[in-house]
């Protein structure tokens, strides 16, 4: 399961994070309000599951079965593959620990929302969400495997031909004489052997 910092103080506060808020005595919790954080949960939940079947159809491909170069997109939407699993990887972390956070809240007593069923189910929709995001996460492989972009860019290019340069009319003559010889001598050994045969 996804270790929340909530559940260990002690490495929050490593982190340079603050275990504990600073919330006045006289603040007035409006429990009219509390209907956006249900939404916005819930919403965050159904974002977690549909990033994680992403992540899981994407991690099946190798970069090379979908592209020659390691890169996805158009100009001016070009993205390296390996950099898209991250981005998804990153994006699914950072909604977690949103979901787990918007869940923590919807606990608050100073809500005053006690037994409430919707908020019981939210949490649920919650952890059964981050519960795919784990499975997802040991089934996906390591992206090192594919096509580095960056290492495209910076291999030698191929050598081109030297570029011909039209050779000069005298050598052009002597090239033409050489190659005739050659093929006067050629039809001459040629001859020579079909007649080798026909006496024997």
């Amino acid at each position: 399961m996804r270790q929340r910092l909530t559940d260990h103080p002690e490495i929050l506060k490593k982190a340079g994070g603050s275990a504990r808020r600073e919330i006045p005595d006289d603040f007035k919790y409006n429990p009219k309000k509390i209907k956006h954080l249900k939404h916005v949960l819930h919403n965050v939940s159904v974002a977690l599951g549909t990033l994680s079947s992403a992540l899981n159809e994407f991690s099946k491909l190798k970069g090379p079965e979908i592209s020659p170069d390691g890169l996805l997109g158009g100009v001016g939407y070009i993205m390296p593959i390996k950099d898209i699993k991250q981005g998804i990887v990153t994006t699914v972390h950072s909604l977690g620990n949103i979901a787990d956070c918007i869940a923590d809240e919807l606990t608050n007593p100073r809500w005053d929302i006690k037994d409430d069923k919707d908020v019981k189910d939210l949490i649920k929709e919650k952890d059964e969400a981050l519960e795919k995001v784990d499975d997802v996460k040991e089934e996906v492989p390591e992206v090192d495997d594919d096509i580095n972009p960056e290492d495209l860019v910076n291999a030698p290019a191929t050598p081109e031909p030297p570029e011909e340069h039209p050779a000069h009319p005298v050598e052009q003559t002597k090239q033409a004489s050489e190659d005739k010889t050659r093929d006067v001598l050629a039809s001459a050994v040629r001859q020579s052997l079909v007649n080798f045969f026909e006496i024997k």
